[in-house]
């Protein structure tokens, strides 16, 4: 049954740091940092694939614990493990709702440097001219 727990911690330690580079993208999107943007979604790629290991491990600790009933409940007699995972789940939950406010914040922030960079460019090629594609050292 510490298999959950450690599993569980482990996940909400990715998320937290998920949470804490999804910050560093809002601040780049905000100050226009190309760099910055790159790095955070690099690293977020990184983040997401241990935490897709980690939700695989996770369920398989589920499925192969006899201590854990059908509904994904512990049902160990150890009452301070069972607390501790419930306030980790709980955790969890939280983090991830964080996370998807972030990101939602910062899907907003790249939309309107798009439609800013396109406006700028209607506004400065002629009529009729296509904006085309642009490389990112133009």
């Amino acid at each position: 049954m510490r298999e959950l727990a450690d599993v569980l911690r482990d996940e909400l330690a990715v998320l937290q740091e998920l949470l804490a580079v999804g910050r560093q993208e809002q601040e780049a999107l905000v100050t226009d940092e190309l760099a910055g943007i790159q790095a955070a979604t690099g690293r977020k790629e990184e983040l997401a694939r241990r935490l897709a290991a980690l939700e695989e491990e996770r369920q398989q600790v589920m499925g192969a614990s006899p201590e854990i009933s059908a509904a994904g409940a512990p049902a160990s007699r150890e009452r301070g493990l069972d607390d501790e995972i419930n306030r980790l789940r709980d955790s969890l939950r939280q983090a991830v709702r964080e996370f998807q406010e972030v990101n939602e914040t910062n899907r907003l922030l790249a939309r309107q440097s798009l439609a800013y960079v396109q406006k700028m460019l209607s506004l400065l090629l002629p009529e009729g001219v296509s904006t085309g594609i642009m490389d990112r050292l133009v």
